[in-house]
């Protein structure tokens, strides 16, 4: 048997079906039957009634019509007088209008019913929450979209009390929301609603008061969206802002939220002007810069720029920039426009700010702008003050060039009888020449061309004096770190000069191996020679003990893969410990035994200093190879020039 017709719609529908039939017979035989006068066809009202429970309406229509046939077929089997001939007319007349009526009334009905069930129909494909509760609050309709939000079938959820169901939380006392409905017939509010399996259900309820036709209220309609995600989203997002808010009024550092979409904009008009490149441009027209000052507007501060910039509140930040900015300022805000022109994310810089008390600040600020396409309008600056460790830094460069020069001295007193006899060669020199001279002069006739040469190679003479003395001087004056173009190759070949003294005095045979044509490097001349010297020191000193081969000083220059220009000294000495090379370099570490160990460290903090490597390694078959790289000049430049923050 189908499925179907074991339903409660199936039964019911065969139910009124045999009962329909049964009184239509039992109406027929009755009528037929019965005198004239009675009007016993009334009762087929009842057959169109009942079928109309269950039939569609032409099938109501023809029930009707059917009843209508078996009324007239009853009147010619039904036995009457002539007296009553009359009066069994008009009973059937009446009998048929009151089928005809009865069939129209339940057509009507019928028709409504079907558009009502549409209608509930409709309900039922939304996904809202539906239902309908009398004024008692007893539930007497429920859709699909509350079986599905709620998780109670209609059958379990029809003649509840609607918040006794749900155990409904209201936003305010319940009395005080019907008196609302009842006075302008809505209502709308969130409602914390429990669902069948436990969990609650954030919703947006909005109440419908429904009326009679004398106006009295009969029920309640009720649609509810579930809202719960939304809200999870709202309150995690007030989360973030109170989070937020609390981290930008609390941190230790300066932060600034500023407004650059006039800036933004005015840089837009420029581009539509032609602009292209902005770099050129700004550098080409300051007065545009300063006049870009007062386009930026603080929107808010928080607590640590109140306390650094000395300010009594807030409000005393919250104008333009001016108040804060330098001359000094120009220079790093000038980077700040050209990021905003090339739409960069990111932009930092080390500038010179001042408190609305004119004292001046050493600060490291970042600009972060918000992704593309934006206005620029929420922009956040985070200063830093780095004043004090500036001038910590400078003082640490302060003592490193004090402990640079002192190491210079000690260096250059361990080559005193070298430098001596460097310059004692050339002044027995000068002193030989001169008798010579007074001799050619003393002659008769007096000799001035022989006198004219000695002259001369007194001249030449006292200009060697004077170069070993020179050398000695630029490398024992203390002068403040001056960066400047270094040519390499010059370098060497002057600090060969300085230890050539030593290296004959200890037998050492010491030879060049100078690449041509080396670019110049940037750097502090006199530093980067005090790391040759030191290196070449250490190699003369590593080979002094050395016997059973020869001793050999070999200085290298050549430009590495990366376009750095490289220095190599190697020395056939008592060679390296692997597995102590880069103790080599730390401070107070030293494998001679009246060495102080400060040497190698200084070295590599000059040379780090400068941006290269200063690293050593074995030489083969003996020996040892210390070599530093410096970046070329154009690199030095270009970095330099870059902007801060751009990578």
């Amino acid at each position: 048997m189908d499925d179907n017709a074991t339903s409660p719609t199936a039964i019911t529908s065969r139910t009124y079906l045999i009962l329909s039939v049964a009184i239509a017979i039992g109406t027929f035989i009755v009528d037929a039957i019965t005198p004239a006068e009675s009007v016993i066809a009334a009762l087929y009202v009842g057959v169109v009634l009942l079928c109309a429970r269950f039939l569609q309406t032409r099938g109501v229509v023809l029930v009707s019509f059917g009843c209508m046939v078996l009324t007239v077929l009853a009147h010619f089997l039904t036995p009457y007088d002539d007296d009553f001939e009359t009066i069994s007319i008009s009973n059937r007349i009446l009998s048929l209008a009151a089928i005809g009526v009865a069939t129209f009334l339940a057509v009507q009905s019928r028709s409504q019913e079907m558009v009502l069930r549409e209608q509930a129909g409709l309900l039922d494909l939304t996904h809202d929450t539906i239902f309908v509760r009398d004024m008692k609050d007893v539930i007497t309709y429920w859709n699909r979209g509350a079986e599905e939000l709620y998780g109670w079938k209609k059958a379990e959820a029809i003649g509840r009390v609607t918040h006794d169901l749900m155990r409904t939380i209201f936003p305010m006392p319940l009395k005080a929301i019907m008196e609302e409905l009842l006075r302008t017939g809505r209502w709308e509010g969130e409602l914390v609603h429990t669902r069948k399996d436990g969990t609650q259900a954030i919703v947006a309820s909005r109440w419908s008061l429904q009326k009679d036709a004398r106006g009295l209220p009969v029920a309640i309609l009720e649609t509810n969206n579930d809202i719960s995600d939304r809200k999870r989203a709202e309150d995690a997002l007030r989360e973030s802002e109170r989070r937020y808010k609390s981290i930008f009024r609390t941190a230790g550092v300066s932060i600034w939220e500023e407004d650059f979409s006039q800036i933004k904009a005015a840089i837009d008009e420029l581009r539509a002007q032609g602009v292209e490149n902005f770099r050129a441009y700004f550098a080409a027209h300051p007065e545009i810069v300063r006049e870009f000052i007062s386009c930026a507007k603080v929107v808010d501060v928080n607590d640590a720029t109140v306390e650094l910039f000395k300010a009594q509140s807030k409000d005393e930040l919250l104008h333009s920039l001016d108040a804060v900015f330098t001359s000094e300022t120009l220079e790093a805000f000038a980077g700040e426009l050209i990021a905003v022109a090339e739409e960069r994310p990111y932009f930092s810089a080390e500038t010179i700010l001042q408190t609305l008390k004119g004292d001046k600040l050493t600060v490291l600020f970042a600009i972060t702008f918000p992704p593309r396409p934006s206005r620029l309008d929420r922009v956040l600056v985070t200063i830093t003050d780095i004043t004090e460790r500036k001038r910590a830094e400078e003082a640490l460069h302060e003592a490193q060039a004090e402990l640079a020069h002192i190491t210079r001295v000690t260096t250059m007193n361990a080559l005193t009888s070298s430098i001596a006899h460097e310059v004692s060669q050339p002044l027995s020199a000068i002193v030989s020449n001169g008798y010579a001279g007074l001799r050619w002069i003393d002659r008769q006739p007096p000799d001035l061309e022989g006198a004219r040469r000695t002259f001369e190679h007194i001249v030449g003479d006292g200009h060697r004096a004077g170069e070993v003395i020179g050398r000695v001087r630029g490398l024992l004056k203390k002068t403040p770190t001056i960066r400047g173009s270094v040519d390499v190759t010059e370098l060497i070949q002057d600090t060969v000069a300085v230890v050539h003294g030593e290296v004959l005095r200890n037998g050492i045979l010491l030879r060049t191996e100078l690449a041509r044509e080396l670019p110049p490097v940037v750097g502090d001349r006199v530093q980067v020679q005090q790391v040759l010297l030191n290196l070449m020191m250490n190699g003369i000193d590593a080979m002094k003990e050395v016997t059973e081969r020869p001793r050999e000083l070999w200085i290298r220059s050549h430009l590495d893969e990366s376009g750095a220009v490289g220095v190599a000294v190697h020395d056939t000495g008592v060679g390296l410990d692997p597995s102590n090379v880069e103790r080599l370099f730390e401070a107070f570490y030293t494998t001679k035994s009246e060495g102080m160990g400060m040497g190698l460290a200084i070295c590599r903090s000059i040379i780090e200093a400068h941006g290269g490597r200063l690293g050593a390694s074995p030489n083969q078959p003996c020996g040892a190879v210390f070599k530093f790289s410096l970046p070329r000049e154009r690199d030095e430049t270009a970095s330099a020039a870059a902007e801060p923050g751009e990578h």
